[in-house]
């Protein structure tokens, strides 16, 4: 990766606490321009190069032991036998238990409270 100040991708930190160190750009604000040095990986490739850089070999990908990792099962660049249906199982158990959506899950992922700590943080 190229040096901090020559990454579009990453800003000045507006927080005090981090005393001008560098952070990542919320994605969601970066114009097109600034995407274009960037490799564009989607879903399972991503996933693969994200276990690549932590295993460093695909060797140890295959040998990975950290199953809580949620990239874990999709490690080996495929959905694996059974688990859509597994994943959708729980998905229902869950809702009916819970009486959530997927998409109030979602929201309450995208919580704005996190917005309103971040402005008081960058008060102090």
């Amino acid at each position: 990766m190229s040096a901090p100040s020559n990454n579009p991708l990453l800003q000045t930190s507006p927080f005090a606490k981090d005393a001008g160190q560098w952070i990542g750009r919320d994605p969601r604000d970066v114009p097109s321009e600034d995407w274009s040095n960037s490799s564009f990986l989607v879903g399972l490739a991503a996933i693969r190069a994200k276990c690549l850089d932590c295993a460093f070999n695909t060797k140890e990908i295959r040998k990975c032991v950290q199953t809580d990792c949620p990239l874990w099962p999709l490690r080996m660049g495929c959905v694996p036998k059974g688990y859509r249906k597994a994943a959708i199982t729980a998905k229902t158990m869950h809702d009916a238990s819970a009486g959530t959506s997927l998409s109030e899950e979602v929201e309450a992922e995208q919580n704005p409270s996190d917005e309103a700590e971040n402005d008081v943080e960058r008060a102090q």
